[in-house]
């Protein structure tokens, strides 16, 4: 009859569970502190980004700087942007066709000269325009090669 008692006591013992609730309670207190050091160490490298691209900033308008302290600098500058000229230079302004001077900006231009191909849409446009065309059924013939001409262009 011993040996039955032995058998059908229960596997689990007070002290396996006395070990396991403390390595549960272990792990529930140890869960929020390695949480916010993990938290931490992201903002730690965030924050060391941020400091990299604040001192290539700085690099930036030190380079800004020094080409302002250069009075050739200066100079090219007063000339672009104010148009002035040099004693016995002769200032030239473009007229468009509607009789005002044409703004000069470094962005590309919108059409081409007379004989180039119009330069390519952005990826999002052409995309709006094959969703309208998709909706409308209507098909456009844009694989035919065809020309912008500016008015002012040189004939």
């Amino acid at each position: 009859m011993a040996k039955l008692n032995r058998l059908q006591r229960p596997s689990i013992n007070g002290r396996l569970v006395v070990l396991l609730s403390a390595i549960i309670i272990l792990i529930m207190m140890l869960a929020s502190p390695v949480r916010d050091l993990v938290a931490q160490r992201a903002r730690i490298a965030a924050l060391k980004i941020q400091v990299a691209q604040a001192e290539k900033q700085v690099e930036i308008l030190k380079e800004v700087q020094q080409k302002w302290n250069d009075p050739y600098y200066i100079a090219s500058q007063a000339r672009v942007r104010l148009h002035y000229v040099l004693p016995g230079e002769v200032a030239f302004s473009v007229i468009g066709l509607d009789g005002q001077p044409e703004i000069i900006t470094n962005a590309p231009p919108t059409t081409a000269w007379a004989g180039q191909p119009a330069p390519p849409q952005p990826w999002y446009k052409n995309l709006y325009e094959s969703w309208l065309e998709a909706d409308s059924g209507v098909v456009s013939n844009k694989n035919e090669a065809f020309t912008v001409v500016r008015p002012n262009a040189p004939k």
